[in-house]
């Protein structure tokens, strides 16, 4: 990256109306909460006033941003209107018609490109079906239209997947060759890593890797209506247009998630502000009227805890002018960016007899039928992860260890991929590198024998929020792993069951269904494994 396209630092938090002692009390507060974050940056008039990040994450890792992607996504679609392309007045029909289903062909006829990217188009999209055919259009085009174009919002990743296969179509470039001359270059963004279909297109609604400073660029260069370093960037109409209000979203329960939405950004409860928004906490917040910005990488399931954590913060925390300020206090926010990491991994015991038999012999593991037939097998990605990817690599077997003084190496198959990383048993995390669905992570990785017969297993792929803890017990040859995500299949489930579902199904029975169904899915989504050593 440019340095002459890095985002500028003030001094001191007061040189630009923040205040470092509400900033310390705001990290004491994730604390208390248990929030995990994996990077925090805020803004205000442009300028970084602080920067940290939980440690092996760093500031040149990328990192996962699901959903938040919708919002780069809304923005080729902008720079496509501009460049008339298309407008958002223009019906679905006339880039889609092959797709005109026999029934509701009427009101199908009826879908303009708005309804499409403020996700009011009426079609109802089954969410569990997700990626399960290679045609991901005609799935979204041809689902139930259960409501007339504009009445009901319904969320959904093809509403920006759409627009990824509109722009291809139009100009013969994907969606990322037409984004990079646009807005990575100018922003000085290295072009990120995303997730595609079968054809090569970007997901769009969801899939983008990159580092938390391109978060905070793109949504500084939002909040100045689509300039940066002077020059515009974004068109300066979509940057107001796509950040007010263009739809309805009053069925969600959570306070900044029923405020309205703009072309794929949210609007927030605080006035006058908007966030984009990914899953797990991977969020670029703009609080317009103090000309602020707040982006973080997380790790939690509830996507409004980060939200209620900062109002009793900010905006209380900015003011007009510079102040000085006061060297402990500063001091101690110096320190605090520096400070931040997952506790140091135990040093393990060694077992000498169970690594003398573990050397050299593989654990065959049985497959889990039920995740099998439902398209998801058991593997090393916890399946938030695996569920996305196109290639769900295969069943997790063939393990394998060789124990050494320090580390293990731990080998594994899935599919036709076979991957060998280090573990640390020294109280250090080891990097390596996986391949798998036809991605690349890096794993920092760690281990530790509970006994003589129970090995702890850490694995954290780096580019994701996510991690994947493997408890292995043996009794004889046989062998019981029982695998744990982080964020835990339980926080999702029952984050998910204080949710409405009725602005997803329209449906109150499919509500009652669905509910119950995450109460039950983290003892089938994250079962225990079983197999033996041969």
């Amino acid at each position: 990256m440019n340095n002459t396209s890095r985002l500028p630092r003030a001094q001191t938090p007061e040189e630009v109306g923040v205040s470092a002692r509400h900033i310390l009390d705001l990290l004491d507060t994730f604390d208390r909460n248990r929030f995990e974050h994996h990077g925090l940056m805020i803004l205000r008039h442009g300028k970084i006033v602080f920067e940290q990040y939980r440690k092996p994450y760093a500031a040149e890792i990328p990192h996962s941003i699901y959903s938040f992607s919708k919002s780069i996504a809304a923005t080729a679609a902008g720079f496509a209107a501009d460049d008339g392309l298309f407008s958002l007045d223009d019906k679905l029909g006339k880039y889609f018609p092959e797709y005109r289903p026999a029934k509701k062909a009427a009101l199908w006829d009826m879908i303009t490109l708005r309804h499409v990217i403020t996700m009011t188009s009426g079609l109802a999209f089954d969410v569990f079906h997700q990626n399960s055919s290679p045609d991901w259009i005609k799935d979204y085009l041809q689902s139930p239209l259960r409501d007339p174009p504009g009445n009901i919002f319904h969320y959904t990743n093809e509403c920006a997947y759409l627009f990824s296969v509109l722009i291809r179509k139009l100009t013969g470039q994907t969606m990322w060759e037409y984004l990079t001359p646009r807005l990575f270059e100018p922003l000085g963004i290295d072009v990120p890593f995303t997730e595609t279909d079968h054809d090569g297109n970007p997901g769009g609604g969801w899939g983008v890797i990159w580092k938390l400073e391109d978060s905070a660029k793109f949504m500084q260069c939002y909040l100045d209506d689509g300039r940066w370093q002077g020059k515009q960037i974004i068109p300066a109409w979509w940057a107001r247009e796509a950040t007010r209000k263009q739809s309805g979203n009053a069925d969600n329960l959570k306070a900044d998630s029923n405020k309205g939405y703009g072309y794929q950004f949210w609007m927030c409860q605080q006035q006058n502000a908007f966030a984009a928004r990914g899953m797990f906490c991977q969020h670029g917040f703009v609080m317009r009227d103090y000309d602020a910005v707040f982006v973080y990488f997380g790790a939690d399931a509830d996507e409004q805890k980060p939200f209620d954590l900062i109002y009793p913060h900010f905006p209380v925390g900015f003011f007009d002018g510079d102040r000085p300020s006061d060297p402990q206090v500063l001091a101690a926010l110096r320190e605090r960016e520096q400070s931040l990491s997952f506790p140091v991994p135990p040093i393990s015991p060694r077992v000498p007899k169970r690594e003398a038999w573990l050397n050299g012999k593989t654990i065959k593991l049985r497959k889990q039928l039920l995740l099998n037939v439902a398209g998801y097998p058991q593997g090393l990605l916890p399946m938030t992860v695996n569920q996305m990817c196109i290639d769900r690599a295969g069943n997790m077997t063939d393990l394998q260890f060789d124990f050494s003084d320090g580390e293990a190496r731990f080998s594994w198959r899935e599919g036709d991929w076979k991957n060998t990383i280090p573990l640390g048993l020294d109280g250090q995390y080891r990097v390596g590198s996986v391949a798998l669905a036809g991605f690349r992570f890096d794993t920092y990785a760690w281990a530790q024998w509970r006994d003589e017969n129970t090995l702890y297993i850490n694995i954290r792929p780096i580019q994701t929020c996510v991690s994947n803890t493997f408890l292995i017990q043996f009794r004889g040859k046989r062998v019981k792993i029982t695998p744990r995500s982080t964020p835990t299949f339980e926080s999702i489930a029952a984050n998910l069951c204080k949710l409405s579902f009725a602005y997803l199904n329209n449906n109150p029975l499919l509500c009652l269904l669905s509910r119950a169904i995450f109460k039950i899915a983290p003892y089938i989504l994250e079962g225990n494994l079983y197999g033996a050593g041969r």
